[in-house]
This record gives C-alpha cells, sequence and structure tokens, in this order.
C-alpha cells in the first residue's frame, strides 16, 4: 500500500472517530451501541496504522487482497449491525402491543365507570 493511500485511510479513520464521538454526544446513543461504534472506528484507525495486519489476515483467510477483506468485513459488520437493530425493533413492537392493551383496557374500564356512575345519577 503506497503511503499516499494509508494516509488517505488514517485521515478517512480519524474523521469517522470524531464523527462517531460528536454524535455519540450529541444524539446520546446508548452504552452498547456507543462502545460497538467507538470500537469500530478505532479498529479502522488501527488497520489504517498498521496495513501489514490486513494483508496478513486477508492472505491467511485466502481473499485475494485486502480490500476484498476489508469490504467483507465491512458487509459483515454491517450485517450483524442490521440483525441487531431487527431484535431491537421486534423488541419495541411487542413493548407498544402490550402498551396498546394496556391503555385499551384502561380505557374501556374508564368508560365503564362513568356509564355506572351515569345510571346511578339517573
Amino acid at each position: 500500500m503506497g503511503i499516499r493511500l494509508q494516509l488517505v485511510f488514517i485521515i478517512a479513520s480519524l474523521l469517522t472517530f470524531v464523527y462517531v464521538i460528536l454524535r455519540i454526544r450529541k444524539h446520546g446513543l446508548n452504552i452498547e451501541d456507543s462502545i460497538t461504534w467507538i470500537l469500530w472506528s478505532i479498529l479502522l484507525l488501527i488497520v489504517s496504522f498498521f496495513p501489514q495486519i490486513s494483508i496478513f489476515v486477508s492472505n491467511a483467510l485466502g481473499f485475494i487482497s485486502p480490500s476484498n477483506f476489508i469490504l467483507v468485513l465491512f458487509i459483515f459488520f454491517l450485517y450483524i449491525m442490521v440483525f441487531t437493530q431487527n431484535i431491537e425493533i421486534s423488541k419495541l413492537k411487542g413493548k407498544q402491543q402490550d402498551l396498546i392493551q394496556k391503555l385499551s383496557l384502561i380505557e374501556h374500564d374508564q368508560r365503564a365507570a362513568a356509564e355506572k356512575a351515569s345510571k346511578e345519577e339517573a
């Protein structure tokens, strides 16, 4: 890898790390998601500073070039993130359904109590 390309990767990785930190501060992500993104950006920094790591791992796993390995790594990371978010969405849908059912029962009880009170007044 040429020095120019390595510098581009280092700058891009540093910008990614700073962007992740700023967005976490601004939006207050939960701890689990924050740690995941911070670790991912640190991994990018490490691979940018030491490209020999990606070359060694890609050769060991049989990839033709380190860029193919990094692309597969990115796709795998995004796949895991989507899967994790789908789990969270499923949990939230279940909680939403529970809340809707509880609210419906409360409204039903309030209507029944109001009807009972109006019948007793009459």
